[in-house]
């Protein structure tokens, strides 16, 4: 059998040719069919309007009629505004009904029409025929069906109602996905007939260019940008025209004022007053971007980026992150010594955890530019280690600096990693090891090109502001975390079990580290760390933005409303810069608060580390129970953590410069983060890009070392 398919892969006569296209034209139909059969993709679009704002949840499930928080998308409302909501599902599991949370209490709430739709079908139920479909109605009464609008009045603690997906919508007839996968197939097989002769001529008339294409394709560039360009077309489905919400609002702001203006500021209106509230980068190539895409839009209110005609416009610049981050991954692979296979592996993990999730690329916060630049500063360290050119330390000083002007921590995360990957070279085991004089000017040139990459605004801000630093948040975050350190020990217990692997929910069910009923409302144990859903969040959301922290509950929006509090008594007062003023204040307190207890602050580090480490996305697996897929994915992120801290420690301890160059970022990110924030888990997630090649690396060097040990014992065994 092998010697038979030797035979068809090197024969070059026509019959051979043939049969080899057939397969990879039946191979190629299998698998398109196989991925139709199992990708299930469902729109869903409506309008609603709510009497209170908040959020509203939509989730899915299959026959058994099991709704799980991991097959949920969570948006949020208006109050008394008709807005047009589009849920896009995309499932490998099977899902015949749907199930919507449209308030989260008492209040009414009216909905249009709801149109479903995929490749397959599509249906519009409104009014008398909406309220027919709805099945399963909890804590909502319905007060008057109209021909387009169906009104209802939430009753109780948990309003949500269901409806059954119609099979036509949801699983298409084989007849309907058969000749599209036979297309596919007729596709791939002529592709590689043409390609099969092609090379097959190149062999006979040109061996040496034969010989260095394959060269190329098993070592070069080609194959990693052209399987990056079609996955990052795979990401675009991710990005919607769902508004812009969170701290991605003030990115938006910033990249609309230098579409418009030309100018970083969060004001609106003509009369601009710059800030540095927020790093510049992003906001900067979103506005370039808004520049180049839409310049007819320079007029357009800002309503219409953040919720309108233009926000996926503003979004799409999140692809330019998305490819670059891909190939940085497989890059790295390749110069760690893997090959085209394990880069292959290692950019298809990071795809589908991180590059491919709507949490990160279908909104504008700065975790993925993080993710991205940290990847690329990480390869120029990499490279600086690999070649000790002067070059590419200056190279990576301006990565450094690009990577802190995307994300301030890492001024403080590269003045240590910097010294540290110096010492490394110092003490790095020979023939590796340099002279004390070299690696300083290293280490100077190095710090000298990521000063300069800052050096434009730092020097912006202090002709500004009167200062030389990249954002004033930091003194926010410190005294937040400094006055998280006082929580009870009760609360610690919260803070490790929200947001906790359901490994350990089941391992402490029943006992009282575990959740009880109402543990995180009004008046639980665990209320102060709900700052997401919850029955008191459009009033916790209120007091930070009308800064009366005598009326917020959560830990997230008291210091928010301590916060603007401090800053309108400033502005009240004619303060030039109330932001600034009360940072430095703040910043003052926190480390007051940290001196007085400094070891119940080290000691804080390891639950908020512990809150922040569980944060990849929940990836789904067919076949197996929601609890399997879970827990699949949560050993994914143990193993990934796991093995990124251990190549960090085995670089140190053995002394392998390289690995220290390869972890010290992302392992300098996620201590930073436990250390001197709240963690919530968006924080870890740059990292996990690094921590699955760091698990990829691991798992390449195991099986290289296990075939290695197969080999030297295979003759013994023959002796024996």
């Amino acid at each position: 059998m092998f010697l038979a398919l030797q035979t068809l892969l090197r024969s070059r006569s026509p019959a051979h040719l043939l049969l080899r296209a057939a397969v990879v034209a039946l191979l190629a139909t299998l698998v398109a069919l196989s991925f139709s059969r199992l990708n299930r993709d469902l729109q869903v679009s409506f309008d609603m309007r709510t009497e209170r704002a908040g959020p509203f949840q939509f989730y899915y499930a299959g026959p058994d009629a099991v709704f799980n928080e991991r097959q949920n998308v969570t948006r949020y409302t208006q109050a008394g505004v008709w807005q047009r909501h589009t849920v896009d599902i995309n499932s490998l599991r099977k899902f015949t009904q749907i199930r919507m949370d449209p308030i989260t209490g008492p209040g009414t709430v009216e909905i249009g029409a709801i149109e479903m739709s995929s490749r397959w079908g599509r249906l519009t139920l409104q009014g008398p025929a909406f309220q027919a479909a709805i099945m399963g109605l909890q804590d909502l009464v319905i007060e008057a069906v109209d021909p387009a609008v169906i009104r209802m009045r939430g009753a109780g603690g948990d309003p949500h109602f269901g409806l059954h997906l119609p099979q036509a919508v949801v699983k298409p007839h084989m007849a309907q996905q058969l000749p599209m996968a036979l297309m596919a197939g007729l596709g791939a097989g002529l592709f590689w007939l043409v390609l099969d002769i092609a090379l097959g001529r190149l062999k006979r008339r040109k061996p040496e260019w034969h010989a260095r294409f394959g060269r190329i394709a098993a070592r070069g560039w080609i194959v990693p940008l052209a399987v990056c360009l079609a996955l990052t077309y795979r990401a675009a489905d991710r990005i919607s025209d769902d508004p812009i919400l969170g701290d991605g609002i003030q990115n938006l702001l910033m990249a609309v004022n230098v579409f418009k203006h030309n100018t970083f500021s969060l004001d609106t209106g003509e009369r601009l007053k710059p800030t540095n509230f927020r790093e510049p980068l992003d906001p900067l190539l979103v506005g370039l971007h808004l520049k180049l895409a839409v310049p007819e839009a320079v007029n357009r209110p800002f309503a219409d980026f953040r919720s309108g005609e233009f926000t996926r416009t503003a979004k799409l610049s999140n692809l330019f992150w998305v490819y670059t981050g891909l190939v940085g991954i497989w890059l790295l692979t390749l110069r760690v010594g893997g090959t085209n296979l394990t880069g292959f592996i290692a950019t298809g993990l990071t795809f589908q955890i991180f590059f491919h999730g709507g949490t990160y690329i279908d909104t504008l916060y700065t975790e993925l530019s993080t993710a991205t630049l940290m990847i690329w500063a990480t390869y120029g360290l990499l490279r600086s280690v690999q070649k000790q050119s002067m070059a590419w330390f200056l190279g990576s000083g301006v990565l450094m600096g690009l990577l802190a002007l995307g994300k301030a921590s890492f001024v403080y995360i590269g003045a240590a990693a910097v010294p540290l990957l110096m010492i490394a070279l110092l003490f790095a085991r020979r023939p590796d090891r340099f002279a004390f004089t070299q690696v300083m000017v290293w280490g100077l040139a190095m710090t000298t090109t990521f000063l300069l990459t800052l050096s434009p605004w730092l020097l912006r801000n202090q002709a500004q502001f009167g200062n030389m630093r990249i954002t004033e948040r930091g003194g926010l975050i410190l005294w937040g975390r400094a006055h998280l350190n006082n929580m009870s020990n009760d609360e610690v217990l919260g803070l490790i079990y929200d947001g906790s692997p359901t490994l350990y929910r089941r391992a402490v069910a029943g006992t009282r580290l575990a959740e009880a009923p109402g543990d995180f409302e009004i008046g639980g144990r665990w209320q102060r760390h709900n700052r997401y859903r919850s029955s008191f969040w459009e009033s916790d959301r209120r007091a930070a933005y009308e800064g009366k922290p005598e009326n917020a509950v959560s830990f997230h929006y008291h210091a928010a409303a301590q916060y603007n509090e401090r800053v309108f008594q400033l502005r009240d007062q004619g303060h030039p810069n109330p932001d600034q003023a009360v940072g430095d204040e703040l910043k003052a307190e926190a480390f007051k608060l940290i001196k007085e207890r400094p070891w119940r602050h080290v000691v804080m580090t390891l639950p908020f580390f512990w809150h922040g480490f569980w944060s990849f996305k929940k990836v789904e697996v067919p076949w197996v129970s929601l609890e399997t897929q879970d827990a699949l994915g949560e050993l994914l992120n143990l193993f990934a953590g796991v093995s990124l801290f251990g190549v960090f420690l085995y670089g140190l301890l053995r002394r392998h410069a390289q690995w220290v160059a390869v972890t010290v970022l992302p392992v300098g990110l996620l201590v930073f983060y436990a250390f001197l924030t709240h963690n919530i888990p968006r924080y870890s997630t740059p990292a996990h890009p690094m921590m699955l090649l760091a698990f990829v690396l691991v798992l390449r060097t195991l099986w290289l070392r296990w075939r290695a040990r197969g080999q030297r014992a295979g003759p013994t065994r023959l002796i024996g």
